[in-house]
């Protein structure tokens, strides 16, 4: 398994939105990269439809998921 869907599982297994919350303010993400993961994490929204909410392309989405799994790695 790759590192970053070893780091997407970990978020996935915050259990509480206050720690979900820390993990994003301790992060070095924008307002657009932390807004993207409330919609995926908290809201479970699909790619497609962050990509419409945020005017991104889907495949722009993908890769700015990953590049933020990339930069919360150390944090968990």
């Amino acid at each position: 398994m790759t590192k970053h869907i070893q780091t997407k599982h970990k978020i996935q297994n915050i259990n509480r939105k206050t720690d979900f919350n820390e993990l994003l303010e301790q992060s070095m993400l924008n307002k657009t990269e932390k807004q993207m993961m409330k919609m995926y994490y908290e809201e479970n929204k699909q790619m497609d439809l962050i990509a419409d909410e945020l005017g991104y392309s889907e495949q722009g989405i993908i890769r700015m998921h990953k590049r933020i799994l990339k930069k919360l790695e150390s944090l968990l």
